[in-house]
């Protein structure tokens, strides 16, 4: 293609600019020199935004699609126009366009069958290339949609083994398609010609409605008509098919033709049937439990309560709706913020709250526990929990640790300094708060003997633990020196103790530990070191 010079879209501007093509002209570094007023509808862009400018700027690649390199594409059609300086075809390239909304950052899916081609001046330079686009998107979305079609044929007439029919409804002439032998048993000449073939196969029972339900459907002149029923197989079973036509109507209004195709169901029916049979037996299951139970779907909306949630709660029994307004105002907040992370998550649910008992009017503590049950591709199909009845074993705990705490107290006020130690490698369980007056704030729990006491580990402290624990024996350290903090102020002073060693037994006999008990004797020891010096004074005055 020849131009005389630069000033050719200048002078021929208006006329190159209202082609019906969408046509670009480029320069040879790829800038863009003009477009047709069609290609800027296209492409959603204005002239003034574009001219002068690199075409890769303009059109970048789709950021969605970072494995899709478009433009590399593209721009290989122009080097190769360059370099050759001949038309390059591109039978087909996906080139997605930018948004024209600049605050909106999405691309628009487009196809384009490209064409480039290089224009000479008089000299045979290349100044130009004319870039011819062809948008066909629509070809191939029609033919994506066509080949989807093709699939969900496939699917009809295989699995879902489909048997495809048309019946001529003046002549009464029915013909069958292919799959009649493999789903029904039937060769097509066994059927029969005419109507009647479909009609002595239908079920009795299923005969007179059916025939109903197509005269209503002709009557309001429906297009489709759609049937499930029973239809008798060559060996003399009967299969649920679901059955649908397409009805043709002729001039006078009156159907003339029917296309249609017949779908057994069979297996579908028994899957139905076995779903509804296992649904019954886990309904069944969940009224029999002892405990309150319930159902809700993935998005946490309660299904099912069983008898025992209504028996408890005074809840008019099938509503499902309105459940927190029986749970104690104090606890719904945190049942329903635990329950919506649960849901959110799909991760087992557990929690303990009061739910009120319509009888006494009192308020009890449950555990309730939900289960989500899955899908095959792992998304929550369905949630079971259950309540258990906890009040009983809440108010023994609560005896308990009113009990421990009781005994914590009785140690502290103890004048004996305890320390639990466990196992061979006597790690610390318990320690009274006198330990770290003699000690120091050492972090004793789930310490060694070894890591607590370095300091006397060569005065053969673990070879003394070891024989307590290994012999069973009960040994004594009478009147023992150390440097106690009495009333934590960091000022130490010297202290004696009688330290006991006493094994801990197991219920079988067997030694389990050792509980350290230092009783202080300071008192006693200094008014024994006072007697024993003023004995020693009297002696030498006499």
């Amino acid at each position: 293609m020849l131009l005389p010079d630069a000033n050719l879209t200048s002078a021929l501007g208006p006329v190159f600019r209202i082609l019906p093509g969408l046509y670009l002209v480029l320069k040879p570094d790829l800038t863009i020199f003009d477009a047709t007023d069609a290609y800027l509808r296209a492409t959603m862009v204005a002239r003034e935004e574009i001219l002068g400018k690199y075409f890769f700027d303009v059109f970048p690649n789709n950021p969605a699609t970072p494995t899709r390199d478009s433009a590399s594409e593209f721009e290989h059609s122009l080097r190769y126009v360059l370099r050759e300086k001949k038309p390059h075809n591109m039978p087909l390239l996906r080139y997605d366009l930018p948004s024209p909304d600049k605050l909106d950052q999405t691309f628009e899916t487009r196809y384009w069958s490209p064409t480039n081609t290089p224009v000479f001046d008089e000299c045979g330079n290349l100044i130009y290339i004319l870039h011819e686009a062809r948008d066909i998107t629509e070809e191939i979305a029609t033919a994506e949609t066509r080949e989807h079609h093709d699939e969900r044929l496939m699917l009809l007439t295989t699995a879902l083994n489909a048997v495809a029919w048309e019946y001529d409804m003046v002549n009464n002439r029915l013909a069958w398609g292919k799959g009649l032998l493999e789903v029904f048993g039937y060769q097509p000449d066994e059927m029969g010609p005419g109507g009647e073939s479909w009609d002595s196969r239908v079920h009795p029972e299923d005969f007179e409605w059916l025939q109903k339900s197509i005269t209503d459907a002709i009557t309001s002149k429906q297009k489709i008509w759609t049937g499930e029923y029973r239809f008798r197989k060559a060996d003399g079973t009967y299969a649920h098919v679901l059955d649908q036509g397409y009805l043709i109507y002729g001039s006078n209004g009156r159907p003339i033709r029917t296309i249609g195709s017949i779908i057994d169901l069979s297996h579908n029916k028994r899957i139905e049937e076995d779903l509804k049979e296992s649904h019954a037996r886990f309904r069944h299951l969940l009224e029999n439990l002892p405990h309150m139970a319930w159902t809700a779907d993935r998005r946490g909306k309660v299904l099912y309560f069983n008898d025992n949630w209504y028996s408890y709660t005074g809840m008019p029994k099938g509503q499902t709706e309105g459940w927190i307004h029986y749970i104690h105002p104090e606890d719904s907040a945190a049942v329903l913020a635990s329950w919506y992370n649960a849901i959110a998550t799909g991760s087992l649910y557990e929690i303990e709250y009061r739910i009120k008992d319509q009888v006494t009017n009192t308020y009890r503590t449950f555990l309730e526990r939900g289960v989500p049950m899955y899908e095959q591709d792992g998304s929550v199909k369905l949630w079971i929990g259950t309540y258990t009845d906890i009040e009983d074993q809440r108010q023994i705990l609560e005896k308990i640790l009113l009990k421990d705490q009781q005994m914590e107290k009785i140690l502290q006020l103890s004048p004996a300094h305890l320390c639990l130690l466990e196992g061979p490698r006597h790690i610390c369980r318990y320690v009274s708060p006198g330990i770290y007056n003699l000690y120091g704030n050492r972090s004793y729990i789930g310490r060694t003997a070894k890591e607590l006491w370095p300091e006397f580990q060569d005065s053969g402290l673990n070879k003394l633990l070891d024989r307590v624990y290994q012999k069973g024996k009960t040994m004594h350290l009478k009147a023992y020196p150390s440097l106690y903090d009495r009333f934590q102020n960091l000022k130490l002073e010297e202290a004696y103790f009688n330290i006991k060693f006493q094994p801990i037994f197991d219920n079988e006999g067997g030694v389990e530990g050792v509980l350290i008990s230092a009783i202080e004797v300071t008192e006693a020891v200094e008014a024994k070191r006072t007697a024993a010096e003023l004995t020693l004074k009297l002696q030498e005055r006499a």
